[in-house]
């Protein structure tokens, strides 16, 4: 597929467009830092957590050299496309924190597992298996995202809820409408003021394609299916 006015940057700091991140309470016993050298959490890791009310939750996370995670959470006869998460992920001794929009996920290194723990770093107290642990692959599967679309200067690019950095869009091919295009639209039609923020709902999903200047490569958010503008225009 031909890739058109994509953003030619992946993952860039996001200068705009959202306020400033929330502050979130360190857990007793654990002080955050940045996760600088700490390359040995980098991976896959995959498995079924507890549900209240359906029989599990499907949880993939990806943890990335560059600081970055993508996590997809999938409830079990419920759900045929998982919820996805992008951010910021941080360690601090044999504590994982990711963060969020909202309060942040932990996770305690056991072994070669990720133990969920509560918000405050504390043990989920449960009989039943709570960790996920390291997987060869689980591919590029299509996730639902929340999170501030802009299209400008013949650019486009998403900025999930609770993230800081920028995902360049990839548009439909030329000649094709699709997705993308249903997306350009309704920014165009409700935006005035553009580089201004339009917050939608999507399926999306991230795959490498040919970088829009050079040889190389670059990751792109390919838009399956706009599924709504945010009433609240806004990130939680």
């Amino acid at each position: 597929m031909k890739l058109i006015h994509a953003l030619p940057v992946v993952l860039v700091l996001l200068a705009s467009c959202q306020g400033s991140p929330q502050d979130e309470k360190t857990p007793e016993g654990v002080e955050t830092e940045e996760t600088t050298g700490a390359t040995q959490w980098v991976g896959l890791y995959a498995d079924t957590l507890p549900c209240a009310d359906c029989p599990g939750i499907l949880t993939q996370l990806d943890l990335r050299a560059d600081s970055t995670y993508v996590m997809r959470d999938r409830y079990l006869e419920r759900d045929s496309i998982p919820y996805g998460t992008i951010g910021q992920w941080t360690v601090s001794g044999d504590m994982l924190t990711l963060n969020t929009a909202d309060v942040p996920i932990r996770w305690k290194l056991e072994g070669d597992r990720l133990v969920r723990r509560y918000a405050d770093g504390g043990p989920v107290e449960t009989t039943l298996p709570n960790s996920i642990g390291r997987v060869a692959n689980f591919g590029s599967l299509p996730m639902h995202l929340s999170g501030a679309y802009v299209y400008y200067a013949d650019s486009h690019s998403f900025t999930p809820c609770g993230s800081k950095f920028i995902i360049p869009v990839a548009m439909d091919e030329a000649g094709v409408e699709g997705a993308g295009l249903e997306l350009e639209r309704a920014y165009s039609n409700r935006i005035k003021t553009p580089p201004d923020p339009l917050f939608v709902e999507v399926t999306a999903t991230l795959r490498v394609g040919p970088a829009m200047e050079g040889d190389d490569t670059e990751e792109y958010l390919y838009i399956e299916r706009l599924e709504r503008v945010k009433e609240l225009q806004k990130c939680p």
